[in-house]
């Protein structure tokens, strides 16, 4: 248990961007604990519906696999903790950080880094879940999940074009998903 109490406070002490941004590395430090990468996009599927910072439903789902509910509420702590230490730190420095030069300089480099973190953990779902590829090597012989590449086309489309509602779009996924399971 001590392994992921270490594990979650590292994530809420050096997860910057954004809970979209920390999945890389909630990705990676889970993986450790067995989490696999199906897994992992289960977790994404109830992030989008599941009330709650992405970072605390992440502990609680990786918790709950790994331990049961002590371990669970035992990483969710973990991850809050920093939260509690850093915003009355910051909001105690906050007139001095805001006037400082290179404030901002590091925000944009944060920004940027965020984007990267959101994309690659974009692209390792995509690949192994559509493409089933595992190893970036070996492409020869895989075949690709084309109902899961129509949905994602879809979903995004959807997102772009019209502008649907999110949870709407995440439940007429779920929903293609279950009937191509049954069909």
């Amino acid at each position: 248990m001590l392994a992921i109490i270490v594990a979650f406070l590292k994530i809420g002490f050096l997860g910057f961007g954004g809970g979209y941004a920390m999945l890389s590395l909630i990705f990676a430090e889970a993986e450790r604990f067995g989490l696999t990468v199906q897994q992992f996009a289960d977790l994404n599927a109830l992030d989008g519906i599941i009330p709650g910072p992405i970072a605390i439903n992440s502990a609680t789902y990786v918790g709950q696999l790994s331990g049961g509910l002590g371990t669970a509420l035992a990483a969710t702590l973990a991850v809050c903790v920093p939260s509690l230490i850093i915003v009355p730190l910051y909001t105690h420095f906050e007139t001095k950080l805001n006037d400082h030069w290179q404030v901002p300089a590091m925000l944009n480099g944060i920004k940027a880094a965020a984007v990267g973190l959101i994309m690659a953990i974009a692209a390792l779902l995509l690949l192994t879940l559509v493409f089933q590829v595992t190893d970036i090597t070996r492409w020869s012989g895989k075949s690709a999940d084309w109902l899961s590449l129509l949905i994602i086309l879809f979903v995004a489309i959807a997102d772009l074009r019209w502008q649907i509602n999110p949870l709407l779009l995440i439940l007429m996924a779920g929903l293609l998903g279950g009937l191509s399971y049954y069909l």
